[in-house]
C-alpha cells in the first residue's frame, strides 16, 4: 500500500507478487523469474516462486 506524501490516503495499493499481501513500507522490488518487474512482502515469498519455478520445471522435464 502506498500512501500520499501527507500521509492522509492511500495512492495505490500494491500486493505481493506471490501470496498476495497487501505491502506496506517494508518491500523487496526485484526481477522476477521471468525477467519481470516484481513486489515481494519477505524474502520467503522470494524463495517460494524460486522453489515453484524449480519445481515446474521438473515436472515438465519428466512428462516428456
Amino acid at each position: 500500500m502506498k500512501f500520499s506524501s501527507n500521509g492522509y490516503y492511500v495512492e495505490k495499493y500494491e500486493k505481493c507478487s506471490v501470496c498476495g499481501k497487501l505491502v506496506y513500507e517494508e518491500r523487496i522490488e526485484q526481477v522476477n523469474i521471468n525477467e519481470e518487474p516484481a513486489l515481494y512482502c519477505s524474502e520467503w515469498c522470494v524463495d517460494w516462486e524460486k522453489k515453484r519455478e524449480k519445481i515446474k520445471r521438473e515436472a515438465l522435464v519428466k512428462s516428456n
